[in-house]
């Protein structure tokens, strides 16, 4: 984890508190998951900081999923015939050159 450059009061509501708890607890599919998507690597007895950083990045995360694949889908209705037209004649072209 990185060094903290600041702490931040939030507020938490009962759902928050029971994730974090599972975070903190032996749940090891939890905590396989927040690790998978988060890439923080909890220690055994996790701190309530450390949980609830491990959900922030995890949030974070997800956020940020969302946000490209709402982007790609911009991009995809944006797309003109003409735009559709040169991505095949290039993909034409690379399976032709063998790339």
């Amino acid at each position: 984890m990185n060094a903290a450059i600041t702490r931040k009061s939030v507020p938490i509501t009962l759902d928050d508190i029971e994730d974090l708890e599972r975070l903190r607890s032996d749940d090891r599919l939890y905590r396989e998951a927040v690790q998978a998507v988060a890439g923080v690597e909890l220690p055994d007895k996790p701190s309530e900081a450390e949980a609830l950083h491990a959900l922030i990045a995890a949030g974070r995360w997800a956020v940020q999923q969302h946000v490209m694949a709402t982007g790609y889908a911009a991009l995809a209705a944006a797309q003109t015939d003409e735009d559709r037209e040169i991505t095949q004649e290039i993909s034409r072209r690379a399976r032709l050159l063998g790339d």
